[in-house]
Order: structure tokens, then C-alpha cells, then sequence
């Protein structure tokens, strides 16, 4: 059964250095509420102002002279970043908001949307400030800065001359409420691990392409659980960490670790640390995912009142990792997996995840043409006639994510709720195949009778030949899935056809399609169980803006930061001045206005 339409996983809860804040003297409680240590010389301090219209962003650079820059991301990666680089030219502070489409040089936003508050360099470190509005609508690549969880990134250059950067990182943050608190300490609770036993990663017998094996461990829960645990009684796992072998982690695309009918052990002989060589097609009755993971992804720490369900009478589990080896590089083994930590006691919800298969086989989709920067397919709905088998009326989200190969481009899903177009659940203005996370939503609940939209766009342009639509990474997809609480009965919706406006879907009923994916190569036999859908009419509602930088609002905002706003000015235009967004007097520290 063709399993790698499932959901890939990473994480969005970051670790937060303990190191102090508020030792540089640029920076105080009052005028900055939040401090966040990113590195042993690298701290980010930040917080909203002039009633949520307006954010302050900081930063403090130990042993650091150059440009410095803060960005935020959809995801971890560079691509669809909206980036603020504070510099000298010709020997002034100026702040330029940038925007990254690409691993490329980031280039200038059409128009400047940050003031910089101040700036200096003191004893080998640097320190600045800027203000921001929280939503900006004029012309430029920007994201609203909203109560949620958001990937951001941090880089520092060689010199005040804008050009690569010597280093960098990313972290998670909440610009509206704070940073993230540190994840709970695990290393007490019961745990499990499922490792790849030393594999040969090559094509096994039967297998379609050299480039892609998909190979699976089986593992008996009863042999892998510590002393003392029984496999009838049901865990919460609390936390699923990636275990990544340092040899052979290039070569890992992704990993699903899936649970297994125990008659499925008794069909297929299966033992302890059992290895399928070829595992394209997952065995039958190993269809209910508990972990995927895929590049880039990170530990998955659920809310101290949920978890993923393990055992509970389930005994037998399977890993599928596929294996991407461009080079065919020989003499390749890999032992990656995953560690889970158990709760040591049971917690309220049960996690499950949900997944919008919006193309995964070529049954499913027409192959991309060639040459093209943007490919955009008919968008796959899941009708509420899927939602309305929930079996509760609403639900929590924790993360969304999106996953496509190496031509994928933007994909986004879609909230429509009794015809009201609600909004987007996750924002990622470019899709980064390197970069594949969970990330938070920005639309907390979902609720029976919601109509979700999943949208995928492609950039071909480097391709020659059509893309097809299947499992390996030269192939396409179209998928996305999210976690939530309370479990749910119905697990996913599956795109079928679209004709002009209307959607044929498969809802996934777990007492009827248990194989359906299997199905899609004929979609013929699934009309009887297919439901047909109008596609919403997405109509996103015109930008409205918060935070004007040229307003009175703003000048408040800086007086009640102890800051001389008589020489306040402001040119929003990306030419004026080397993007300069400032005042007259910025080269000087708050200190010396008497701020501190």
C-alpha cells in the first residue's frame, strides 16, 4: 500500500538558552518587555506596543561588528523570509527590510516598512532597535505579526558591506505574547526507542528506482518497551525526538512510524527488528501513523495534557524510512529512527493527525508542464460532508504542515466555514523541501461542517521534461496534514478529480477505507464512496493595516521609550538613502538620551 502521501512532521516548540538578558545597557524591562538568548552572544529582545499596533525588535550582538539582521520565516529555511539588516553606509546607521524568494542575495522590499529606533557599535558588540508595524498592506513580501508561534532567523556578516553571512541559526518565538518556555524535562519518563537495525540502504527486490529505497524495521513493542510496561495497557507518548545516524543522515528524506494489526504479524512472520527491504508499498494493516518526520524537522513535545496514543493492545509498529541517494553513493547503512518518551501517567486528549492528500499519484493528477515559474493545480477540498464525521464539534490545532518534493513552490490551507471564508491556517509564503516543520496556526479551532482548501503552486522552471505526480522525490505531491485534539474517527480526505468548480473527495471513514489510498491507482471503484463538492470561492478580505510609522501613534510609541522624537522623519520609499528608515540622530545609543 503507497503510504508517502502520509503527513512528514517536525516540531515547533524550540529550546530557550538560560543565559541572562538585559545586560547590555541599551536595553531595559520597561522599554523592551521580552528577552530571548538565541546563542552564548546572540539575544533578540522584542514585544508589542501602542496597543498591539507596533512591534519593537532588538538585538544585541557580543563580539560582533557588521551587519546583523532578524527575519521572519514561514519556516526555517531562507525562502519567503521577510528580513530587517541593520549596517552602516558611508559611516550612518541605516535599517533595510529585505525579502529572500530563494537562496539568493535578499533584495530590497519596494517600499521600506521599519524605522530604526537606534544603533551603536561598543567595545566589539552591536546593538539596535527598529519599530515595525504589525501589518503592513503596502507594497512588499510581508507577514502579520500575530499571537502564534512563528519560525524566526538570525544572521551576522563579515562586515557592514551587505553580502553573505559568516553565521546564522533559526528559533521559535511568539512576537505577541513572548518566547516559547522551555521544553519539560523527559529524561525521567519511560521511553522507547525504534531504530533502523544497521541497514544496507540500497534498492530491495522489486524496488522501482535506485535513487529512492524505501525500506521498513519492524518492531515488537512487547520486546522494546522498559520492564514493567505491558503492551494492553495504552501510553501517551509526550515526546518524539528524530534519531538521526551521523553517517547516513544525508541520505534520510523521511520516516513514518506507523502501527500495526497484530494479525499482520502472524501473515508476515514478522519478529523483533525485522527488516522489509522493499517497502514501497506498505504491508497491509500498518496504516495508522503515530510519528512522521521528514527534512528539517525537529522533536515533537506535545501540551502536558495530550499525547499520541501507543500500545493500548497494539503490539506490533513499523518504520518506513525513505532513503534519497542522488549519487547512488555506495556502501551506505543507516540505523535512524525515533526516541519516544512516554507520560508516565495518561493525559485528557488523545492526538491524532489529519491529512489533505491533494495529489500523490499520477491516478490523481496530471503531470506538471516543463519550464515554468509558476504551475498552479485545481485546489483539493475537503467538504463538509468529511468534517461533518467528526466526532466532536470542535477542534484544537497544534501545528500545521506542508510537504511537496523539489519543485514545490506555495501551498496553503484554507479555512471556509457556512460559505464565510475564515482564513489561512499556516503562513509560509514559499515552500522549502529542506525546510519541513510543524508549525503553529494562526486559525486555533476548526469546527464539524468547516470546508478546508488545500492550494499547491510549483516553480518547473528548471525542469525539461514533465513532472509526474507520485512517491519519489524527482516526482511530485500535493499534501498537508495538521494535529489536533481531541482524536478523531476520520483521518483524512483524499482529492480525486476536479471538474472545472466541483471536487470529487474521499472522506476516510477507519471502518470502511482502512486500504483506500491503495484504491486511488483505480479510481473507479471509490465512486460509490466519493462525495462531490463545490470548490469555496476563496476570497481573502482586503488588508486592512495596524501601525502607521509616519503617525502620531508611533511617535508615542518612541516617547514612551524616553526617545527625543523633535527630529522625527520618515522616508518610505526602498531609494531613499540606502533604505534608511530613521531619524536624523540615530547614531547614537538610548542610553544617551537618557532612556536608561
Amino acid at each position: 500500500m503507497a503510504m508517502r502521501w502520509f503527513w512528514l512532521l517536525a516540531s515547533s516548540f524550540q529550546r530557550v538558552h538560560s543565559a541572562s538578558c538585559y545586560s547590555p545597557a541599551d536595553f531595559s524591562t520597561e522599554s523592551w518587555p521580552f528577552c530571548q538568548v538565541l546563542t552564548d552572544s546572540l539575544s533578540m529582545y522584542f514585544g508589542p506596543a501602542g496597543d498591539g499596533d507596533y512591534m519593537k525588535l532588538g538585538l544585541h550582538a557580543e563580539n560582533h561588528v557588521g551587519w546583523s539582521a532578524l527575519a521572519i520565516g514561514g519556516n526555517g529555511g531562507m525562502k519567503g523570509a521577510q528580513q530587517v539588516v541593520v549596517r552602516q553606509v558611508e559611516g550612518a546607521w541605516v535599517a533595510e527590510e529585505r525579502y529572500s524568494a530563494d537562496y539568493v542575495e535578499p533584495h530590497l522590499q519596494e517600499t521600506q516598512e521599519v524605522l530604526l529606533i537606534f544603533a551603536n557599535e561598543s567595545a566589539g558588540s552591536t546593538s539596535w532597535g527598529v519599530l515595525l508595524p504589525t501589518r503592513s498592506c503596502k507594497a512588499g513580501d510581508r507577514y502579520a505579526m500575530e499571537d502564534v508561534g512563528m519560525f524566526m532567523h538570525w544572521a551576522l556578516g563579515y562586515s557592514h558591506t551587505f553580502s553573505y553571512h559568516k553565521e546564522r541559526g533559526q528559533f521559535h518565538t511568539n512576537l505577541v505574547s513572548g518566547p516559547p518556555a522551555p521544553p519539560p524535562d523527559m529524561s525521567s519518563f519511560p521511553s522507547v526507542t525504534f531504530t533502523m537495525p544497521d541497514v544496507p540502504v540500497v534498492l530491495g527486490e522489486g524496488g522501482s528506482d535506485a535513487m529512492n529505497p524505501y525500506i521498513c524495521g519492524i518492531f515488537d513493542l512487547a520486546e522494546a518497551l522498559p520492564a514493567g510496561l505491558l503492551t494492553t495497557s495504552k501510553h501517551h507518548a509526550a515526546k518524539f525526538a528524530p534519531v538521526l545516524s551521523p553517517a547516513s543522515k544525508e541520505f534520510v528524506h523521511h520516516m513514518i512510524l506507523f502501527e500495526c494489526a497484530d494479525q499482520v504479524a502472524v501473515d508476515n512472520n514478522f519478529t523483533h527488528n525485522h527488516v522489509i527491504a522493499n517497502c514501497e508499498r506498505m504491508v497491509r494493516g500498518c496504516q495508522t501513523s503515530k510519528w512522521p518526520w521528514a527534512v528539517g524537522g525537529e522533536d515533537l513535545v506535545l501540551p502536558d495534557n495530550v499525547g499520541v496514543p501507543i500500545g493500548n493492545g497494539a503490539r506490533w509498529y513499523a518504520l518506513q524510512v525513505h532513503y534519497y541517494n542522488p549519487s547512488l553513493v555506495p556502501n551506505v547503512s543507516d540505523s535512524s529512527g525515533v526516541h519516544v518518551a512516554l507520560a508516565p501517567s495518561l493525559r485528557t486528549h488523545d492526538a491524532e493527525t489529519f491529512g489533505i492528500v491533494g495529489g500523490a499519484s499520477p491516478m490523481q493528477r496530471d503531470p506538471l508542464p516543463p519550464a515554468q515559474a509558476e504551475v498552479s493545480i485545481p485546489s483539493a477540498v475537503v467538504p463538509a460532508q468529511c468534517t461533518n464525521q467528526w466526532n466532536a464539534d470542535e477542534i484544537t490545532v497544534l501545528g500545521v504542515m506542508h510537504h511537496a518534493h523539489l519543485v514545490g513552490k506555495k501551498l496553503a490551507i484554507h479555512v471556509s466555514r457556512n460559505g464565510e471564508y475564515i482564513g489561512e491556517m499556516r503562513r509560509e509564503k514559499v515552500y522549502d523541501f529542506n525546510h519541513q516543520s510543524l508549525e503553529s496556526s494562526s486559525i486555533k479551532m476548526l469546527k464539524k461542517g468547516d470546508e478546508l482548501t488545500l492550494t499547491c503552486s510549483y516553480d518547473t522552471s528548471s525542469r525539461t521534461e514533465p513532472t509526474a505526480f507520485g512517491d519519489f522525490t524527482q516526482d511530485e505531491m500535493c499534501l498537508a496534514y495538521f494535529l489536533h485534539y481531541p482524536a478523531q474517527n476520520a483521518r483524512r480526505s483524499i482529492f480525486l478529480r476536479a471538474l472545472g468548480e466541483n471536487r470529487i473527495s474521499l472522506c476516510s471513514d477507519p471502518a470502511q477505507s482502512a486500504n483506500s489510498f491503495e484504491l486511488v491507482q483505480n479510481p473507479t471503484q471509490l465512486l460509490a464512496a466519493a462525495v462531490q463538492s463545490t470548490a469555496p470561492v476563496l476570497t481573502p478580505p482586503a488588508c486592512q493595516p495596524r501601525g502607521d510609522l509616519t503617525s502620531s501613534a508611533a511617535r508615542d510609541v518612541l516617547t514612551s521609550m524616553g526617545v527625543d522624537v523633535s527630529g522625527f522623519s520618515v522616508d518610505t520609499s526602498s531609494s531613499a538613502s540606502g533604505c534608511i528608515r530613521t531619524f536624523a540622530f540615530v547614531a547614537v545609543s538610548l542610553a544617551s538620551w537618557g532612556v536608561l
